[in-house]
């Protein structure tokens, strides 16, 4: 771990002496806005792309999305105008479509067409097509107006089908009636579409403006090019060298991007931690006993893990959850204190004083994923856990393999309890192997039906302990969110209520 955290040092050393060969950054040009981030998308598609930054900027350009989640964490209209739930149990919603809204490739919006993209969204294999298994019923009522009914209460739908979860982001008819298109073109109804002739997949991404858009003030850019750089190092390179403009910072380079003269905004958002998918020990028997789950958590120094990991820009963390989230309680607070001696002892109760080997997948959808993921088999060895870690060429890959292994190492953004459950519990992807807790089902049923804030927070907080008794994954270290901003680059504005800045309101005045 000392190594580790030299190494850190030495980077940020080299990278300094640098800067000196480079000057100050030029400012934002005012036409063309270049974005750096470290991941790319398995498809275009929003149906197969998943979400959570950065892979949120490639949808989010292109498809305006039913509600806009503001800067203030409120939401207001995007391609719905007004919206509501049918009486008490959050389980009929309701919204009325903007009138006159036309899509990149001239279709028009309609209440049909947005039944369409549903039902398509459902069906097309996706990572999140199991919130649409929740719609009991989509019906449309008007030529503007939809209702859906859901099969349990939701009153966090409208999160959902905001611009952060793509669910709500719809596809033209036409492009639903063409779906292999859709992994390299765009359908969308929002501001900007891709230009295939300057896109490279994996590589470069560039959209232009959308001539339909219905909001024309909005569209501040001749050009937007998404550049796909996974490398932190090669990323505050491209910074220095003028090659990028916004871009997804790590605690190695944060230092020097700032020292450069580019703004350095940071805020509390991703919860870093290995999700246990193999529940019942189907892929890794092992896996199958709480008592080795347990001892994976015992087993991690999270100080020191969180220290060489992200400096100062995280924390320790023993909880499936941030603070500030509703999951949070200060009562779970270092539920499993590190104790290496007791995780080997678990251990050797299982069967397993010999040690044993689990596999994990780890992606680099956000900076250091990888890097923690080696961090974490540093300190299972310790206790005799041997890790093999496979690290994804690609997102498509990743998307095609993951549900293989019996752990993943994930970085979760900020999220409420009922997001949080839709992706841990039942069918969603977190989940793949479909293994449930009656205890936990009923206390989520029951959290997502309280009305009463208080009363409410009191079940997630019953719902986290069992989730932590049950070991389904080794949350160790909460870390900010960092970004590069050039000087005269406006809207980006980071922080609690703004965790994932939409580009389309970035502008250069």
């Amino acid at each position: 771990m000392r190594n580790s955290v030299r190494m850190v040092v030495m980077l940020v050393f080299v990278f300094s002496a640098v800067l000196v060969a480079f000057g100050a950054p030029a400012p934002q040009n005012k036409t063309v806005l270049n974005i750096g981030v470290n991941s790319t998308v398995s498809s275009l598609d929003p149906a197969l792309s998943g979400n959570g930054d950065p892979i949120d900027i490639f949808p989010e350009l292109a498809y305006d999305p039913l509600f806009l989640r503001m800067p203030d964490g409120s939401f207001g209209p995007g391609l719905a105008v007004s919206w509501r739930f049918v009486g008490t149990e959050n389980k009929v919603f309701e919204f009325t479509l903007r009138p006159g809204v036309k899509f990149s490739d001239g279709e028009t919006l309609t209440a049909e067409g947005v039944k369409k993209h549903f039902e398509y969204y459902g069906q097309a294999g996706g990572p999140f097509a199991g919130r649409i298994k929740e719609f009991a019923s989509i019906e449309v009522t008007g030529p503007l107006s939809v209702r859906l009914t859901l099969t349990r209460s939701n009153p966090d739908l409208i999160f959902l089908l905001c611009q952060r979860q793509v669910t709500g982001s719809i596809i033209s008819p036409r492009g639903i009636a063409n779906p292999k298109a859709l992994g390299t073109m765009t359908a969308g109804a929002g501001p900007y579409m891709i230009e295939p002739k300057e896109t490279v997949t994996d590589q470069k991404y560039t959209y232009v403006p959308n001539p339909n858009y219905w909001d024309k003030k909005a569209i501040r850019w001749k050009k937007i090019v998404v550049k796909v750089i996974p490398d932190p190092n090669a990323t505050l390179s491209a910074l220095l060298s003028g090659q990028l403009d916004y871009a997804f910072g790590s605690p190695r380079t944060a230092a020097a991007a700032a020292k450069a003269g580019f703004q350095v905004q940071t805020a509390p958002y991703i919860l870093a931690q290995v999700q246990i998918m193999d529940r019942n020990g189907v892929i890794t028997p092992a896996m199958g006993d709480v008592r080795v789950r347990q001892a994976l958590n015992y087993a991690i120094d999270r100080k020191a893990v969180a220290a060489a990991l992200f400096g100062d820009y995280g924390a320790p963390n023993w909880q499936a959850a941030l603070p500030g989230e509703d999951l949070w309680s200060d009562s779970l607070s270092t539920y499993y204190p590190y104790d290496p001696e007791k995780a080997k002892k678990l251990l050797a109760e299982a069967g397993y004083a010999q040690g044993l080997e689990i596999p994990m997948i780890a992606f680099k959808h956000q900076p250091g994923q990888t890097d923690a993921a080696a961090a974490i088999a540093s300190e299972w060895a310790k206790v005799g856990v041997g890790t093999q870690i496979t690290v994804p060429v690609s997102f498509a890959d990743y998307v095609g393999r993951y549900s293989k292994f019996p752990t993943m190492m994930f970085f979760y953004g900020f999220g409420s309890a009922q997001l949080k459950g839709s992706e841990w519990f039942g069918t969603g992807y977190a989940n793949p192997l479909g293994v449930n807790d009656k205890t936990i089902d009923d206390l989520y049923a029951q959290g997502l039906a309280e009305p009463d804030t208080a009363k409410r927070t009191a079940i997630w907080v019953q719902m986290h302990k069992r989730l932590l008794d049950l070991a389904w994954m080794v949350p160790f270290a909460a870390q900010s969110k960092i970004v590069y901003v050039r000087p005269g680059l406006k809207g980006v504005d980071l922080g609690p209520t703004n965790l994932d800045p939409h580009p389309v309101r970035f502008y250069a005045p």
